[in-house]
């Protein structure tokens, strides 16, 4: 008989009262720093968490009451191996969130991306969630569109939202059966549903197309010096058709537009910077793809009003920074805490050995 999926568990009874809550606060230390907001409460009713490890990613189950979430820069760099994305979803209680610059309500019965790779500030009431904690290497690889999302990730009563739903509900109740041999089909089950929802799914969904628009704006802003870089490229890395990827770039006037000013902005910052002051221009302006020194001259002088030289210029004389233009469980519950600790912070290291086998 296969051994089951690695589970961490933290119970009451399991260690006295007063040790509880600060081992699930430990618990989940590496992702978000947890208070209570009544200490008297937390104490008479205590954290339930069950957490499993999937091998690329993690599936939380837990009950708490009411608590204050958050992560700060300073927790972002200690952590900076955990900022995943987690995908969550109430089935009772609620969470009032600002995640980065986005301010969202989490209510019973839609899925929410809380995006630990933003600043976190969340109060939430007495609550039971689901939560898939995905790491960013994973979605880059397999869910792209979702690698910026922060707040619902369907709209509110789409069949997409109840199907994700239900998939949620039910690993809950098949993984604390289920053997490490059924990790792969979970695994390809999830991440192919994702794809097909978030790709085909609700067209209406604003917070998915505006999540999906700022991972598409990431992923050129890498790759501004690829001569490959263009919609075909796009298109293929998120799974998008091109009347797709227009309509998100239109308020942009398009998206090659959108790349050609993205390619002159890096530019500008390679012409003006003191490292590149004793390359030629053009041969700075090559390496973003431009191939005729009076076409790009004139692109730079339309844009920024001043010749390339005339910015070198600026550049040399300027004073101080350029601003910035852009397992089993049961062990111990000690021992189960820190097994979760670990695991929220390893999965970025999974996540990089499956993509290099």
């Amino acid at each position: 008989m296969a051994p089951l999926v690695p589970k961490a568990s933290l119970l009451p009874g399991m260690v006295p009262d007063e040790q509880h809550l600060h081992l699930w606060q430990q618990s989940i230390a590496p992702m978000l720093d947890s208070k209570p907001v009544d200490p008297l409460a937390a104490q008479a009713h205590l954290p339930v968490m069950h957490q499993y490890h999937l091998g690329r990613y993690l599936f939380i189950d837990c009950e708490f009451t009411g608590q204050h979430f958050r992560r700060d820069t300073a927790m972002m760099a200690r952590h900076d191996d955990a900022d995943h994305l987690t995908l969550q979803l109430f089935v009772k209680g609620g969470n009032k969130v600002q995640n980065g610059t986005s301010c969202f309500q989490q209510k019973p019965g839609n899925v929410y991306g809380v995006n630990l790779g933003y600043e976190v500030q969340a109060q939430s009431e007495d609550s039971e969630v689901l939560v898939l904690v995905l790491p960013r290497q994973l979605l880059l690889d397999e869910v792209p569109i979702l690698a910026d999302l922060r707040g619902a990730a369907f709209a509110p009563e789409s069949v997409c939202g109840e199907l994700f739903r239900d998939h949620m509900l039910s690993l809950r109740r098949l993984l604390p059966q289920a053997g490490m041999n059924n990790i792969p089909a979970l695994t390809d089950s999830l991440l192919g549903l994702l794809d097909a929802l978030m790709a085909k799914g609700d067209s209406n969904a604003s917070v998915a197309q505006g999540a999906m628009f700022s991972s598409v704006c990431h992923f050129i802003d890498q790759h501004l010096d690829d001569a490959d870089l263009g919609v075909e490229a796009i298109c293929a890395r998120f799974r998008c058709s091109r009347a797709t990827l227009y309509r998100l770039f239109k308020p942009q006037g398009g998206v090659r537009e959108h790349i050609q000013r993205r390619r002159l902005m890096a530019c500008f910052k390679a012409i003006t910077s003191a490292k590149h002051l004793h390359r030629r221009i053009f041969d700075i302006a090559l390496d973003y793809g431009f191939i005729s020194p009076s076409h790009f001259s004139n692109l730079f002088r339309h844009h920024f009003g001043m010749t390339p030289s005339e910015a070198r210029d600026v550049g040399r004389d300027r004073r101080g920074p350029m601003p910035d233009l852009s397992m089993p469980s049961g062990c111990s519950a000690a021992e189960d805490a820190e097994r979760m600790w670990h695991w929220s912070k390893s999965l970025t290291t999974s996540a990089a050995l499956r993509t290099s086998e």
